[in-house]
């Protein structure tokens, strides 16, 4: 590999990080589907918040993998036992200092823009009404850096990052002030709100300290504090969203990989567009200007 100065060197690349959204981390770490991909926590406990979770037991997966050649009959009941699907080596396998469940990394914009803010959104807009939400963003004067909603923010069908991303901006202002119908003080609510606000916009510093990373963890603790008030409203029976639970994984893999720029989707997620889709779509034009039967 050249090197910036120009010297060629033998480089031993080490597989580090997954960068994927859930469906993805779910195939690759061979968990099922509304478990963690990266801790053995049960479903029923995905809602509540613990101090320090212990990824899965590499060791444990290696040795249930391997009797896929020695072993067939037993095969799938060591899969089991190790929390796994049965897949057949899966290609993190064999790879040296390697460990797919601490490799996983936090997603912006799947767990937090298209996760956690697209329910939050959704949870307060039953708490207030869709009516007075939508009210209340289109009498928002005008603001050269902040997203004019002048049809509300329930018009979008299929809301984007950025549109979710918007919606946040403006978000606390729109509950404020704002009484809930059965007269049940709003402060608790508005409390998770800021606290899930501030989870949000401090993953994404694009620097941490010691500091930064507590806060981190303070807006999530005091999030889980004050969630009950969307039970006590009926909107929700309980928190136990995958989701959710990878919050608590993200002060772990800052420390390990740093910070949340350096593995976020959406890059990504934009290179899906340029590349695939609207590449497919120059294809598809093109047949149709030459007349040209698809194939």
């Amino acid at each position: 590999m050249s090197s910036g100065d120009g010297v060629i060197r033998r480089t031993f690349p080490i597989f580090a990080c997954f960068v994927g959204d859930y469906p993805e981390q779910v195939l690759v770490s061979g968990c099922k589907t509304g478990d963690c991909p990266k801790c053995p926590a049960k479903r029923g406990e995905l809602g509540q918040l613990d101090d320090r979770y212990q990824y899965r037991d590499l060791a444990k997966v290696l040795e249930a993998l391997s009797t896929f050649e020695n072993d067939p009959g037993r095969y799938v009941s060591a899969c089991t036992n190790a929390g796994i699907k049965p897949i057949a080596h899966p290609f993190w396998e064999s790879l040296p200092w390697s460990d797919i469940y601490l490799a996983i990394t936090p997603d912006i914009l799947h767990q937090l823009y298209q996760g956690m803010m697209k329910h939050l959104l959704s949870w307060v807009t039953s708490a207030f009404g869709q009516k007075e939400i939508d009210v209340r963003s289109k009498c928002l004067p005008p603001n050269h850096n902040i997203r004019s909603f002048s049809k509300g923010i329930s018009s979008f069908s299929r809301p984007t990052g950025k549109e979710h991303a918007d919606m946040c901006r403006i978000l606390l202002g729109l509950i404020l002030d704002l009484k809930l119908p059965n007269e049940t003080p709003p402060l608790q609510l508005v409390r998770s709100v800021r606290s899930l606000l501030d989870f949000l916009y401090l993953a994404q510093y694009p620097l941490h300290t010691t500091e930064t990373l507590h806060l981190l963890q303070q807006s999530l603790k005091q999030f889980h504090e004050h969630k009950q008030v969307f039970v006590d409203l009926g909107i929700r029976d309980n928190f136990n969203l995958p989701k959710l639970h990878s919050l608590a994984h993200y002060v772990g893999s800052i420390q390990l990989f740093g910070t949340t720029d350096n593995y976020n989707t959406e890059y990504t997620e934009r290179l899906h567009i340029d590349l695939a889709v609207r590449a497919d779509t120059a294809t598809v034009l093109e047949m149709y200007a030459s007349e040209q039967p698809l194939s």
